[in-house]
């Protein structure tokens, strides 16, 4: 008669398996069958709950039927934790890498194909005879328009593919506003017939299709920051379609779009926080309110758990790092411009009020982060002020004082080291003394005054005085 089976369940590295042993087998004759070599010093063996396991002990008597047994190793936990790591790179590399892949090549292809054609038709309308003009110019005007529109209309296509086909990528606030942005560059060769104008039209044209992307995506997921994303495009399809229309030519968009960036930042901690009112601390009060007329009921309130916190601090958290973003974008595509051509000339108040913004815009930049505690609110206004100083030192103004006695560009260079350095070392050897309420007092008070001199800076700066000056005359 045979000896009863006992089954026993063996948990490695490879997951748990499942076993039956005569009984009175031994723990180490089940791993002598198993070719488990119990020599080996790294080798432990323990029950399922943790506790030492003795390789004497016999199955049936000290380990009953259906019992676990676990088998771990250090040397195998180490290269488990090596290949966890190695993952865990790999995970963010290869999509990364794929990402920069995939703007190289739509960026260069309607460069190439989109963007220079249009560039060379531009350039050859300036000559009486097209065979004058340089020979650059010629060979890409010869580029039929069928092959700029197909070529405008795959790459748009492989911008927009990644967003719909990935939930990953999707998740990502700074895709939200990257890949719409590539499918709007992509698109400028659409306006390739557009003859004298399609310079003219490129922008507009690319912003729209921008401002569509961005809404498919947000019909698609519905996420708060893809909801976010739109209102970012609509900024910028107003602030570029004024721009380009005939009847605003007057209007210079860039201190706009400066302001813009800057209150983006400023009110980004309120406009990323939205709570569900169905998780309102208060919202058993809010019931009691009574209902106007055509008002939507308050929902009944939900537990408050942590489960439900975790997601609305998640979604407040991607829509930060996309007002953020978009803010920092906003201030750069705008105020670098503005800051290599402004001089404080009395040109109906846009020399000086564009003067006073560029100023007023790296202060404020400087000193609202203070307030903001992840690191991207930090870092990326700062980097915008930078920009912008740059921009000033190197600008216009800068140049027309210091190129009459031979120091320009030298002066504005050398400003920049030793502002870097020393922001560099105050940085690392700076220790607080006691005086930081009496140094954020002045640095508040400072903040307050520049961003009051934003809005009438920029009205001044942007020609909207001047446009609605000759208006009324």
């Amino acid at each position: 008669m045979s000896a009863p089976m006992v089954s026993v369940t063996v948990i490695d590295q490879d997951g748990a398996s499942d076993f039956a042993a005569p009984q009175g087998t031994t723990v180490a004759g089940l791993c002598a069958m198993l070719a488990i070599d119990l020599t080996i010093p790294s080798v432990r063996l323990t029950h399922a709950d943790g506790r030492p396991l003795d390789s004497a002990a016999v199955l049936g008597r000290e380990l009953p039927s259906g019992s676990a047994i676990a088998l771990s190793s250090r040397v195998l936990s180490a290269q488990q934790a090596n290949e966890a790591s190695a993952r865990h790179e790999n995970q963010w590399l290869s999509p990364v890498l794929a990402l920069v892949g995939i703007c190289f090549l739509l960026v260069g292809a309607i460069t190439s194909l989109c963007l220079m054609p249009l560039v060379a038709d531009a350039t050859l309308r300036g000559f009486k005879y097209p065979e004058d003009g340089p020979m650059w110019a010629i060979i890409l005007a010869g580029i039929p328009v069928w092959l700029r529109i197909l070529c405008s209309l795959l790459c748009c296509a492989g911008a927009l593919v990644p967003l719909f086909a990935s939930r990953l990528v999707r998740s990502r606030p700074a895709m939200l506003l990257l890949m719409p942005a590539l499918a709007g560059y992509s698109s400028i060769g659409l306006v390739s017939g557009a003859g004298v104008h399609a310079l003219e039209v490129a922008p507009v044209v690319a912003v729209w299709v921008a401002l569509i992307a961005a809404v498919a995506v947000a019909s698609l997921t519905g996420t708060p920051a893809a909801v976010s994303a739109i209102l970012v495009w609509i900024g910028a399809v107003g602030l570029v379609t004024v721009g380009a229309y005939p009847v605003f030519h007057l209007v210079n968009v860039a201190p706009l779009a400066v302001v813009v960036g800057i209150l983006l930042f400023l009110m980004a901690p309120r406009l990323a926080l939205r709570v569900p009112d169905n998780q309102l601390v208060d919202a058993s009060s809010v019931l009691t309110i009574p209902v106007r007329i055509r008002e939507e009921p308050a929902q009944t309130p939900s537990p408050v758990t942590g489960g439900r916190m975790a997601t609305a601090l998640g979604h407040t958290d991607a829509r930060n790092a996309l007002i953020v973003t978009a803010s920092t974008l906003f201030v750069l595509v705008g105020g670098v411009p503005l800051a290599l051509s402004v001089t404080p000339t009395i040109d109906v108040g846009r020399g000086i009020g564009g003067f006073v913004l560029v100023i007023a815009a790296i202060i404020t930049l400087l000193t609202a982060p203070r307030a903001t505690r992840n690191h991207l609110g930090r870092i990326l206004p700062r980097l915008s002020a930078a920009g912008l100083a740059a921009a000033f030192l190197l600008g216009a103004w800068v140049q027309s004082w210091t190129g009459h006695i031979g120091l320009y560009p030298l002066l504005p260079v050398c400003v920049l080291v030793v502002v870097g350095v020393s922001v560099a070392a105050g940085v690392a050897l700076y220790e607080p003394k006691g005086h930081a309420a009496l140094a954020g007092t002045i640095l508040d008070f400072v903040q307050t005054f520049s961003t009051f001199l934003l809005l009438p800076a920029a009205f001044m700066a942007s020609g909207l005085f001047e446009f609605a000056w000759r208006a009324v005359l």
